[in-house]
């Protein structure tokens, strides 16, 4: 008829439950295909239930297709054939009929995704007889899909191809052969009645998704990612460019003027573990100091001089470089060099050698951290051992300080610097100490040392009271700016015992070099006693002596290394409140004050002033007549004077390093007189000296 309804008839021909029959099998519907079969996934049995006519049920077949072999089964007959197992495809036969009276269809499933489905393929006929249900139960599927059979399963619990099976189906079938080996060894999962995870996707009734939120994890995780995104494109495209071209330098050659930068070696070598003022080399336990009145310093700079082969020409170090020059200052005998300055075996050696250089008899070094590093106050430690023997009477070695607007062995640099400390506007400042008045005060004076004259100084360059706009080093024209210095130790002989002179050299001068020797204090006169030389025409000496031990020298039969150190505080405001206390082997020699350099109105000078300015260190190895006296038939070359560390300390809160500090700067000025600071053969300032009120400005 023309309005034969099929899927009406088969409804019709059903029990009350067979609709939520039919909703289960709406979920296999599959498309059928060219050859009779229908895709994968999809059960023949469902189409022949619920899209065939209903006078094809009775004699449709069950086919599928399956990825492990192939099987199928009549309903009519329960032949098998090879037909191609679906893969996917709900069971048929028993299997079927255990699903539609309620059975779990998820727990029969788990074969078909763990692989179940190529082993019983695999098998052949076996596989469409299982999904049969065996010989003749493809009638009573057929059977039951005609009169739509009765199910007990709720609505709401479908099949799902991703179940397990935990229960084989009843009625005569062989399939539980399959399922037991996995059930037993618990591999299938029996969710009866269970919701899957994904079940939400399917669910018509489900809360809507599509809300939104302002402040969801999700939404500010993605706000971020983009800021990170731009930022990111930012830096790289306008930062980075911005950045290398402000932060572009030229590479630092390293004090080196050769072609590339290259210093005196040929190279500019990088020593790693120079490149902090505190050596990691230096022990713990020297990382303080206490002083003898109890005063706990901190350490600010160190070099233990521990890593080998390190050499000192221009260039080769931050904070050394070694001389290459004449000490004409003292008519030296010795040429220096950088060759005689190296480390070996943790220590610094200077060693002197009886070989005849540039016209010189003799080669030695001097090593200086000038315009490197430079302290302002605190505490100054060396551990050395001196070269030869206290007997040997001629070695001058020399531990000692200068300010850093003056550079050792250049004199141009010296000229009107060296050895002023010196705050005042007066005949102080002048040349010979004269005074515009009273005539030259160095031709009033008595001679002294065979000498006429008290001061042959050239007088002081850059006064407090330098006239403005003239040439000054800073901060400004009215501050007394100087090269002062400061000995922590320059070793003699006299009598065939090594003593140590401590020195502080400083301009202006008393008369006849004469300072108040009643108000310094010496804490063992036994070894300790004020130096019988007091100065000449080109500095004052406020210098005591102290007796060196013997095991200090380097021919002792058991040397070590022996101390050497001065402890001072500056005169900050230039009112006599500064002093300065030397120490050998740890222990005081002797402490002088602002006190004994007072001012004398008798010739026109004021208060001489403990070293404010930065100041240099020193290490070298000379020889002259300027210093003492030479035996030569008491030297044994080559000598040595070996250094194993240098230490600076200061007050908490009190660290002042640095060859440029803003209350006494330097820099500014040595760029500007570069062709004096560079030059060792001038021997003078070439230029005019900057006029001051003294003078007339």
């Amino acid at each position: 008829m023309s309005n034969h309804n099929p899927r009406a008839h088969a409804n019709a021909a059903a029990p009350p439950h067979a609709a939520a029959d039919m909703n289960s099998q709406a979920r296999y519907q599959s498309v059928p295909n060219p050859n009779g079969g229908y895709d994968a996934g999809r059960s023949s049995a469902v189409a022949h239930a619920g899209s065939q006519p209903a006078g094809r049920r009775s004699t449709g077949d069950v086919s599928g297709s399956g990825s492990g072999g192939s099987g199928s089964a009549e309903s009519a007959s329960g032949r098998s054939s090879t037909a191609p197992m679906l893969r996917g495809a709900p069971p048929t036969g028993a299997a079927y009929a255990d699903f539609r009276d309620g059975a779990d269809i998820d727990s029969r499933y788990a074969h078909i995704r763990k692989g179940s489905m190529g082993r019983m393929g695999a098998r052949g006929g076996q596989g469409g007889a299982m999904y049969a249900g065996g010989a003749g139960s493809g009638a009573t599927l057929g059977s039951e899909l005609h009169s739509g059979g009765s199910s007990s399963a709720p609505r709401g619990n479908r099949a799902s191809a991703y179940s397990a099976i935990s229960a084989v189906s009843s009625g005569p079938t062989d399939s539980n052969k399959y399922y037991e080996p996995a059930a037993q060894e618990g591999l299938l999962w029996d969710g009866k009645g269970e919701a899957e995870p994904d079940d939400y996707l399917h669910n018509p009734d489900s809360k809507r998704r599509d809300t939104f939120t302002v402040c969801s994890g999700r939404g500010i995780l993605n706000v971020l990612a983009l800021f990170v995104i731009v930022a990111g494109l930012l830096a790289l495209f306008a930062g980075y460019p911005i950045i290398s071209h402000y932060a572009k330098r030229p590479e630092s050659t390293l004090g080196g003027f050769n072609i590339g930068g290259t210093n005196g070696t040929g190279q500019v070598p990088v020593v790693l573990s120079q490149l902090r003022l505190r050596d990691n080399d230096t022990p713990a336990s020297a990382n303080t100091w206490r002083s003898a009145t109890g005063e706990t310093y901190n350490l600010v700079f160190s070099d233990e001089f521990n890593q080998p082969g390190r050499t000192f020409w221009p260039g080769d170090d931050p904070f050394w470089e070694a001389m290459d020059i004449w000490y004409g200052a003292t008519g030296d005998y010795e040429w220096l060099s950088p060759e005689q300055v190296n480390t070996t075996d943790g220590h610094l050696l200077i060693t002197m050698e009886n070989r005849p250089t540039h016209n010189l008899n003799f080669r030695s070094g001097q090593l200086q951290s000038w315009n490197k590093f430079c302290f302002q106050g605190g505490y100054i430690e060396f551990a050395a051992i001196l070269p030869g023997s206290g007997a040997a009477q001629g070695w001058w070695p020399g531990l000692w300080t200068m300010g850093n607007l003056g550079r050792p062995g250049y004199l141009g640099t010296t000229d009107g610097m060296w050895p002023y400390s010196y705050t005042g506007c007066d005949n102080g400042i002048l040349p010979n100490q004269s005074s515009p008045t009273r005539g030259p005060t160095s031709v009033r004076t008595a001679t002294k040392y065979g000498r006429t004259g008290l001061n042959w100084l050239s007088g002081m360059r850059s006064s407090s009271c330098t006239c403005s706009g003239e040439d000054h080093p800073g901060p400004n024209n009215n501050v007394g700016r100087a090269a002062p210095e400061i000995d922590v130790l320059e070793a003699q002989t006299v009598n065939g015992e090594g003593e140590a002179s401590q020195s502080l050299q400083v301009a202006p001068f008393d008369m006849d070099y004469e300072w108040d020797q009643t108000t310094p204090t010496i804490y063992n006169r036994r070894n300790t006693q004020f130096n019988s030389y007091t100065g000449g025409v080109y500095q004052e000496a406020v210098s005591a002596v102290s007796i060196i031990p013997p095991d200090a020298y380097e021919l002792n039969a058991a040397p070590r290394f022996v101390t050497f150190g001065f402890e001072y505080h500056p005169d900050w405001n230039g009112d006599g409140s500064g002093d300065i206390t030397w120490y050998i082997d740890g222990q005081r020699t002797w402490t002088m004050r602002s006190d004994s350099i007072p001012a004398r109105p008798d010739i026109g000078i004021s208060q001489r002033i403990i070293p404010t300015e930065p100041m240099s260190i020193i290490m070298n190895l000379h020889i002259s007549e300027g210093f003492q006296h030479i035996e030569f038939d008491t030297l044994q070359f080559p000598a040595t004077l070996k250094v194993d560390y240098v230490r600076v300390y200061q007050l908490p809160g009190q660290e002042r390093v640095g060859c440029d500090p803003d209350d006494h700067p330097t820099k500014d000025y040595i760029e500007r007189h570069h062709d004096v600071y560079y030059n060792p053969n001038l021997t003078v300032w070439p230029k005019e000296f900057p006029r001051n009120r003294m003078t007339g400005c």
